[in-house]
């Protein structure tokens, strides 16, 4: 009994201790090295946080992860530490494969063999790199807090408010030591009302009088003015409490004096600030909206925006954004108020105006706080015309394309039907004068019969440069016949190969169709000259208005940076734009290649 408890006793340990291993190394960054430093074990999580292999970091040491961030003398004590067989714990910053940093808890602990020496060191280390970037920005703000505590008090102590007693009975002032130095009089100077008033600016001195003989009755004073003091003028600010008999008559009074000189710069600053604002907000050449995050309410427009879209001011603020939108926006627009993404939006849309008229628009968007609300400022540029005139440069670029793809098909069918129909024709005269030749001897008859073979294996490489020298079309085939045959003449390469057409030819302009079949031959002759492959895919696939061409291989491929600039993938590249499509080309050393072309059918086409 004692065994089979001892057996099971150390499945459930081991099965915990497994258990255990399992969560560190899921949760916890863990390596092993040996007495030099060299590591000899990490974890799956080591290679994940560090962008290193396995293979990269065993035989290294932790310098291969070494910052620079900590001193030579932090890892000295580090290891004076846990040289003494002593646990080790700290916070290190490393630096991954791709450059970045990490930080990591760390805690190294020396393992001892059997009599107690130390043999390896185990670390763990669990990523803190979050917990230090939001300590490292809890520091900044705190730095920032202090800093700006300590202005805000160098402030105050510039800025300082004076205080006041007057005895109304007697017509006495007694100011304060900070009161004399904001109006510049010499400490211990005798005041009373008459000398304060004559202090008191010009045009202000009959609003401070008056205000101040209504305070004797009311009990309120509460007045910003401008002093005359030797270095100039100044705004400041007074408050008083009075105190009142049983007759209720002032007896006296007790109030603060501000120098508020440069607040009101400020307050000029600002208002000269704002009015430069509304002028660059209402006279901008782009219109400006701005309207609520929560709602979508528009809430200010400028002069433009209502020039460009036909509404006017009142009838803007009485619309959303989705009012200015095409229905078929809507649900994106949606999506990106409802998210964070919408300030970061720089896609073109389309906007419509009062009138109904549609237009494209390019914008730029900022999230602002605007009178109290989280709204967005846009500023619309109206770019329809800049996309209608690059449509019509693409366009002329293409025709201009299609006119060169079409004549150079136009020379090459000249060129193929002159071998068709004269050289061959010469070779074949040659031919049957050299058969009605009577050979003086056997071995003339034998020149004779080398010549006739010479002659008829010419003719027969001509009319192969022939048929693919002239468009397709030319021998009344189809595209797909003509791709067809193309394909099967290449049997003997001992490529197989797979077809794949569905295809409405109806619907398909001649030119588009020699250029696919000329992008086939051109990909299908690579292919033979340098892929090395033993399988081809050609599908051409009509869906609607989009025709999809895909020719793929197994061949040993190419880097596509190296090649991309080649004259073969150049003259594909160039054929599928000349017909308004694109060309996608994936390849790889060792990975074959697959060219991928999407044409987009006008319903014109036909015609074209």
């Amino acid at each position: 009994m004692y065994v089979p408890a001892l057996r099971s006793r150390y499945n459930e340990t081991l099965q915990t201790l497994q258990a255990y291993q399992a969560a560190v190394n899921e949760a916890a960054i863990v390596s092993i090295t040996d007495l030099k430093g060299v590591i000899i074990y990490v974890n799956e999580k080591f290679t994940e946080v560090s962008k290193y292999t396995a293979e990269e970091l065993i035989g290294n040491t932790h310098r291969i992860i070494n910052s620079s961030y900590h001193s030579e003398k932090f890892f000295r004590q580090m290891w004076q530490t846990i040289k003494k067989g002593k646990h080790w714990r700290g916070e290190i910053k490393n630096k991954a494969k791709d450059g970045t940093y990490y930080w990591v808890d760390t805690v190294i602990t020396p393992l001892l063999d059997q009599k107690g020496r130390i043999f390896q060191y185990l670390s763990v280390r669990n990523l803190i790199t979050a917990q230090k970037e939001n300590e490292e920005k809890l520091i900044s703000i705190q730095n920032e807090i202090t800093k700006r505590e300590q202005q805000l008090k160098d402030a105050q102590e510039v800025a300082k408010t004076g205080s006041w007693y007057f005895n109304t009975q007697d017509n006495i002032l007694e100011w304060s030591a900070e009161t004399y130095h904001i109006f510049e009089i010499p400490v211990g100077t005798n005041i009373n009302y008459e000398l304060f008033l004559q202090r008191v600016h010009p045009a202000d001195r009959n609003k401070v009088d008056k205000e101040w003989r209504s305070a004797l009755k009311n009990g309120v004073y509460e007045i910003e003015h401008r002093i005359i003091t030797p270095s100039g003028e100044k705004w400041v600010s007074e408050k008083a409490r009075f105190e009142f008999n049983k007759s209720k008559i002032a007896e006296a009074a007790i109030g603060t004096v501000q120098d508020i000189t440069e607040r009101k710069k400020i307050e000029v600053s600002i208002r000269e600030s704002e009015s430069l604002y509304k002028n660059i907000f209402n006279y901008s050449p782009f219109a400006i909206g701005i309207f609520e995050k929560k709602t979508s309410r528009l809430l200010e427009v400028n002069d433009t925006a209502t020039e460009l879209y036909g509404y006017s001011r009142e009838e803007f603020l009485k619309l959303t954004a989705y009012d200015i939108r095409v229905e078929e926006e809507h649900s994106k627009l949606k999506t990106q108020l409802s998210g964070e993404n919408y300030a970061r939006d720089k896609s073109i849309s389309t906007h419509i105006k009062k009138n109904g008229e549609i237009f494209k628009v390019e914008p730029s968007i900022s999230e602002i706080n605007y009178k109290g609300k989280i709204a967005y400022l846009i500023t619309i540029k109206d770019v329809t015309e800049k996309i209608k005139l690059q449509d019509e440069i693409n366009l002329a670029k293409r025709n201009r394309q299609k006119e060169i793809v079409e004549a150079q098909e136009k020379s090459r069918s000249e060129v193929g039907m002159e071998l068709h129909d004269n050289i061959n024709q010469l070779l074949a005269a040659s031919g049957i004068y050299l058969k009605n030749v009577h050979a003086a001897s056997e071995r003339d008859k034998k020149l004779i019969d080398t010549g006739i073979n010479i002659i008829a294996m010419a003719n027969e490489e001509i009319r192969r440069l022939s048929a693919s020298l002239v468009p397709p079309s030319l021998y009344n085939q189809s595209l797909a016949e003509s791709i067809e045959n193309f394909t099967h003449s290449f049997k003997e390469t001992g490529i197989t190969y797979s077809l794949n057409i569905k295809i409405n030819e109806e619907t398909m302009p001649e030119g588009l169709k020699i250029n696919i079949y000329r992008i086939i031959q051109e990909q299908f002759n690579n292919i033979i000259k340098y892929a090395e492959a033993t399988k081809v895919k050609i599908a051409l696939i009509q869906s609607g208005n989009s025709l999809t061409l895909d020719i793929s291989d197994n061949g040993k491929g190419f880097n596509l940076e190296e090649k991309s600039k080649g004259i073969g993938l150049t003259n594909i590249i160039y054929r599928a734009e000349a017909y308004n499509g694109k060309a996608y080309i994936k390849t790889g050393e060792g990975h074959g290649c697959k060219i991928k072309i999407e044409f987009m059918l006008s319903p014109f086409d036909k015609a074209l």
